[in-house]
């Protein structure tokens, strides 16, 4: 736990906030452009790239992958992303009361089509920073994320009155 002499100044903490609302918002954007144009939900979406990066997997495996997901509603998402052609799903030889989903060549290209897309965005966001800069904040980023618990953690407190 850091002192309080290694506390962040404020307005450090607000430039950082603002960059993560900037950053949320401009995610969020892409993602609803691409929902319409693709006519697939966010968690079809969120499914494929669990999909995309490890497969097959079976049922549970996803809903264990993808938190606030029901098994209900993962299936209902399952259901649509079969019926366009995106996932197959074949009964699991090794439990043979599950089935293991698989991401079609067309699911595939879909979610490619996403990770591109958000690429791209970083790629313009990177341009703005010279060589060393980019070193720089992608060792940042790294450190963040080797505490991420801690910043997941962070957004279930109770704010603090001051």
């Amino acid at each position: 736990m850091p002192s309080a002499e290694s506390a962040p100044d404020p307005l450090d903490v607000r430039a950082v906030l603002d960059f993560m609302m900037f950053l949320g918002d401009t995610l969020s954007l892409s993602m609803q452009q691409f929902e319409d144009r693709t006519m697939h939900s966010a968690a079809e979406v969120y499914v494929l790239r669990v999909l995309a990066e490890r497969h097959p997997l079976a049922v549970k495996q996803i809903a264990r992958s993808i938190p606030g997901l029901s098994l209900s509603k993962l299936t209902r998402v399952l259901d649509d992303l079969e019926s366009a052609h995106c996932v197959t799903r074949a009964l699991n030889r090794q439990d043979r009361r599950s089935f293991l989903v698989t991401p079609t060549e067309q699911g595939l290209l879909l979610i490619g089509g996403l990770l591109q897309g958000l690429q791209s965005i970083a790629q313009s966001m990177l341009t703005a920073l010279t060589p060393t800069e980019r070193l720089m904040l992608v060792e940042l980023f790294a450190k963040i994320r080797a505490s991420g618990q801690v910043v997941a953690n962070a957004v279930d407190k109770e704010p603090t009155s001051a």
